[in-house]
């Protein structure tokens, strides 16, 4: 009988965690286990810097799950998380699932755990599994020994992890470990405990550190990258020859819930209704009650369901809930030593609904910029801030809507609202006043007004937090690119071959974007020895997903990328290099020494932003603080040298505030269909330089000759007969950008005589989509190429492109036509 009531019992308690949505095959986990991820033993994990591999191990409970790198020296996290055999590079709670962390690092990183050999594993006495591994070396040197534990306990809400450390003197080793948290992490203690934390509030993830002896909190300090912990004098057991501190370390959803979770609190049940449209980020907080004076916040974040758990000793409580453009509500809770359940609806919503169709009727992705307005009365309205920079969907004051179809809750006042899809998109203006709890419709045809048949736009170079130099959420990043009307950009990240596939479909967004497999190759010395290529052959739950090391030559690195995948066809991109290293002085100390020259045997294209330089004298770069940062005046020497590289420029977006799409390549491409789009072509046509660089203005360029049957376009090599040429030079641009100064250059010198602008020709330029459409008279030397830019000058991008990327102004420079003039 005692057995058929505690089987009811677990089937209610089932039901009612799968009605939370907190059921998943992880949580059916009753007691502790530990196993090594491999084939048919992949457990995914939810969060943003997932970072396990085959070979990792995990450890489980029915309260937190975490992952242990496995030892070797090889074994990266990422490009700056590097060295984490042994430590721990995944944790969450599962009743939250949110993995936020890069690593913690048991030992502060002193010592290296190399051998896999010695890793072991086994059951603990009272229920509960251990994972145990011996350090290989001590990176001081001092001969002593370090030994990692990790215990996970059946029920514990934490790991408990014992460092020991041997050896003939043990007297300097000092207790102390270390924590990647990276950008929106803030750390803090709480008081009279012996727990430190790291919290992303943003990410609904705190992680507490917990000192098993002794009376005081550890100290956070910095160190690199890193945030060490180090603990109290009382926190370790000394001997002569051996010192061992012991930390307790859980994963929670706020401070607050970390502080009930060390006080032994019982799991209660936040839901939040009321809320409207997507990414709500709705926030709650005790404003009263027992917590008496507790230095810590007193807040948490909610899921995008409204559902949170938060662990509360037993008190009366005073919780509050709010979300931009919510009244806020309050209510009184009274909490037992019990689970509970509480449930609260915010107050009505200030919000606009925003459509945007394409011409044929159709959804398409936008971008919305919300910037505060003056209202009749002179009063100004904030910008919003509806996310952090890292975040997906809402960040700033933008929404990203890859459907074109979204519900912004916003605070009441006037807004500049401001509608676009890129820049072969008319952006539309709107002007909305909004009141409290007011709610407003916008439906808005997004017109395509620049023709670009015949080319497909393309970023080539971008980042998300599997790079590990920022913390943007991957799927932000697709959001930008596909709202900017990126047609084709292959996943770019640090050290690792990526795709994008999995965002793709999650936007479902496939439709609207091409991609492939890629990565950068990111290595030293700085800068030229940055090099993206794609495709690549991604090998899933693999370091690096199977991608190449990097090397200290930059000449060995490139040809290294170059033939990875035996040799296969791929493009090579050399990014932001200073060509001066590049071709002639290799480190820099104006003593000509032939440079990394050999890596042009194995470049496809190199970046060459900001186009806009190309337009500056000798003189005027000579003044510039940093020279070498113009690149595409040497690119154009370059060029004429002999070797023909070609140019692209590409954002190097590291986070999702206006990240994509203030500079783009356009390249010829046989379909104008994101969808049909093919690699193999990207690649064929990038190669042969048939690519049009813009941060928006979109231009084409083709030369007339009567020996030619058809003209010749960017990127092609003609040879005719007589050096009289016909220029063609076509500028188109959107509603919001334009330019007044059109330049011809002919081995890479500017033509006088071939210069127009507004100025001194009105004639030739227009006020509509097309601003210049000219035919020029040229007579070209017997072996040339010819490179045609235009430029607003004075003019900006202005606040589609936000008030960072916004001042750049609107440029456009073509790849070179080469052309032969044979003798008469």
């Amino acid at each position: 009988m005692i057995n058929v009531f505690h089987d009811l019992l677990l089937l209610r308690l089932m039901l009612l965690a799968s009605a939370w949505g907190l059921l998943t095959p992880q949580s059916l986990v009753t007691g502790a286990s530990v196993e090594q991820i491999g084939e048919g033993k992949r457990h995914p994990l939810r969060g943003k810097e997932i970072d396990w591999i085959d070979g990792d191990y995990v450890l489980r409970n029915d309260q937190v799950v975490a992952v242990i790198a496995r030892p070797g020296a090889g074994r990266h996290a990422n490009m700056t998380v590097r060295g984490v055999g042994a430590c721990i590079i995944d944790f969450t709670r599962l009743d939250a699932e949110s993995d936020q962390l890069s690593c913690y690092y048991p030992l502060a990183g002193r010592y290296q755990f190399f051998d896999k050999g010695l890793v072991e594993t086994g059951a603990l006495d009272g229920g509960g599994v251990f994972w145990r591994c011996r350090s290989t070396s001590a990176i001081a040197g001092n001969g002593t020994v370090a030994t990692i534990e990790y215990q996970l306990r059946d029920g514990d809400p934490y790991l408990t992890v014992l460092k020991t450390v041997t050896g003939e003197d043990v007297s300097q080793v000092t207790a102390a470990d270390s924590v990647r948290a990276d950008q929106t992490f803030v750390v803090g203690t709480i008081a009279k405990t012996t727990t430190g934390y790291c919290e992303d509030e943003h990410f609904r993830q705190t992680y507490g550190f917990e000192a098993a002896r002794g009376q005081q909190a550890p100290q956070w300090s910095a160190s690199g990258r890193n945030r060490q912990l180090k603990y109290a004098s009382d926190a370790a057991d000394r001997s002569d020859k051996r010192v061992q501190w012991v930390t307790r370390v859980y994963a929670a959803s706020s401070p607050l819930d970390l502080w009930g979770l060390t006080s032994g609190a019982a799991a209660q049940k936040f839901s939040v209704s009321g809320a409207v449209g997507e990414h709500p980020r709705i926030k709650l907080s005790v404003i009263a009650g027992d917590v008496g004076s507790l230095e810590l916040p007193c807040e948490w974040r909610s899921a995008a369901d409204g559902k949170s758990v938060v662990h509360l000793p037993p008190g009366n409580y005073r919780v509050r809930g709010e979300a931009v453009g919510h009244l806020p509500v309050e209510t009184d809770i009274k909490v037992t030593s019990e689970p509970g359940e509480f449930a609260l609806k915010l107050g009505s919503a200030t919000a606009v609904q925003v459509t945007t169709m394409s011409e044929e009727g159709l959804p398409v992705p936008c971008k919305a910029s919300f910037y505060g307005a003056r209202d009749a009365d002179g009063k100004m309205t904030p910008d919003p801030v509806f996310g952090v920079e890292s975040q997906s969907g809402a960040v700033g004051n933008c929404v990203y809507s890859a459907d074109g179809q979204f519900v912004r809750s916003l605070p009441p006042g006037t807004y500049d609202l401001l509608l676009s899809r890129g820049p072969e998109y008319d952006a539309v203006f709107e002007k909305i006043k909004i009141a409290e709890g007011q709610q407003q419709s916008i439906k808005a045809t997004l017109k395509r007004v620049v023709d670009t048949t015949g080319w497909v736009s393309a970023e080539l170079h971008s980042h998300s937090t599997p790079s590990g130099d920022n913390t943007s959420d991957q799927l932000g990043r697709v959001e930008n690119l596909v709202c900017e009307q990126i047609d084709f950009a292959p996943c770019t990240e640090h050290q690792r071959i990526e795709s994008y596939d999995d965002q793709l479909e999650k936007l479902g967004a496939k439709a609207f974007m091409a991609t492939c497999t890629g990565m950068e190759l990111t290595g030293s010395p700085l800068p030229i020895n940055h090099q993206n290529a794609f495709p690549l052959k991604w090998k899933p739950y693999s370091q690096d997903g199977g991608g190449p090391k990097t090397s200290s030559n930059p000449v060995t690195q490139i040809a290294r990328l170059a033939m990875w995948d035996d040799n296969s066809d791929k493009l090579v991109q050399t990014n932001h290099p200073n060509v001066s290293q590049l071709v002639d002085d290799r480190n820099l100390d104006g003593e000509p020494d032939g440079g990394f020259a050999k890596m042009l045997d194995f470049m496809d294209v190199m970046e060459v932003h900001p186009p806009e330089m190309i337009f500056m004298t000798s003189e005027e770069v000579k003044e510039m603080k940093r020279p070498g940062t113009n690149r595409i005046l040497p690119w154009m020497e370059l060029l004429k040298s002999g070797r023909r590289i070609p140019g692209v420029v590409n954002t190097d977006a590291h986070y999702n505030w206006n990240g994509s799409g203030w500079l783009r390549n356009w390249i010829r491409s046989s379909t104008d269909a994101p969808a049909e789009i093919q690699t193999a072509e990207m690649v064929d046509r990038l190669e042969k330089g048939q690519v049009i660089m813009s941060t928006g203005p979109f231009m084409t360029v083709r030369l007339h000759h009567p020996g030619l049957k058809v003209p010749a376009a960017i990127g092609d090599s003609v040879t005719i007969d007589g050096s009289d040429v016909e220029l063609e030079i076509k500028v188109q641009c959107a509603n919001w950008m334009d330019v007044n100064r059109v330049e011809v250059f002919v081995n890479g010198e500017m033509q006088p005589a071939l210069s127009r602008t507004r100025k001194t020709h009105p004639q030739d330029f227009g006020n509509g989509v097309i601003k210049f459409d000219q035919r020029l008279d040229i007579t070209l030397p017997p072996d040339s190429f010819v490179i045609v830019a235009a430029i607003g000058e004075r003019m900006e991008l202005g606040r589609v492109m936000g008030k960072r990327y916004g001042r750049r102004p609107p440029v456009v420079v073509s790849n070179p036509v080469f052309v032969k003039v044979n003798s008469q």
